[in-house]
């Protein structure tokens, strides 16, 4: 048996085999979930099924199963099946569900509600958060903008970073009623980030307006976090009706 190394030490060739494939396998199930053609609620088809359809073992869709339900998207219940969860038990903030959301088609209605929704929430948060952050929610917000500024040329690293400042914001509201929301803002920031920042030039125009909304939360200017994120969006509303027309 040949052996490789990987970041938990030396496996066999099989075992990475199977793990690339249960990876793929969990990826199109999650992107299916995100896109809605799998429900909340919804059965997924039983093993022999899945098996089929995928061309693999049960051993790789179980384990593909297992990554989803460590996501938060599926659970598994005995004589039932796997149904897919609720989705506020998702980890949204998972770097692969994160990922996911770059690969599942762009719906131009879709994403102009979502950015709607947006509009009319986050300025608001912006000052909530500016009223009431805390230093840990200072970090979080600034270390996402960090992340943002060193990844401008990687264009996934970059909206992974954006997604992690604007969830920050809305958490640092501490509002539950907006935490609520939190998933339908960011299945809007996802889809929106990949028309209005397609490459690094999109990517620096962008920053500032970041850089402006995190310094007046640290300065608890509670207009000024309000303003400054309605003109973030609009700036954002503007690119994304370039990039559909």
């Amino acid at each position: 048996m040949k052996f490789i190394m990987d970041a938990k030490g030396v496996i066999p060739v099989n075992q990475t085999l199977s793990r690339s494939l249960s990876g793929q396998v969990s990826r199109t199930i999650g992107e299916r979930i995100l896109e809605g053609v799998l429900q909340p609620g919804q059965l997924l088809p039983d093993e022999v099924k899945l098996c089929e359809e995928f061309g693999v073992s049960r051993t790789v869709i179980r384990e593909a199963v297992k990554m989803l339900v460590a996501k938060g998207m599926l659970e598994v219940r005995q004589r039932i099946g796997t149904r897919v969860q609720d989705i506020r038990n998702w980890q949204m903030l998972d770097r692969d569900i994160l990922l996911w959301h770059q690969g599942i088609p762009v719906d131009n209605d879709r994403i102009m509600r979502l950015l709607e929704l947006r509009q009319s929430i986050e300025p608001d948060a912006a000052r909530y958060a500016a009223e009431r952050r805390t230093e840990a929610d200072l970090e979080n917000i600034f270390n996402a903008l960090d992340r943002m500024a060193k990844n401008l040329d990687e264009s996934n690293e970059y909206v992974i970073a954006d997604a992690q400042f604007h969830i920050a914001i809305l958490r640092a509201a501490h509002n539950p009623y907006l935490d609520s929301l939190e998933n339908a803002i960011f299945a809007g920031l996802m889809l929106s980030i990949r028309l209005t920042n397609p490459d690094r030039d999109y990517n620096k125009r962008s920053l500032p307006f970041h850089q402006n909304i995190a310094e007046v939360i640290r300065k608890q200017d509670t207009e000024g976090a309000y303003m400054r994120m309605k003109e973030h969006l609009a700036d954002s509303n503007r690119r994304l009706l370039e990039q559909m027309s």
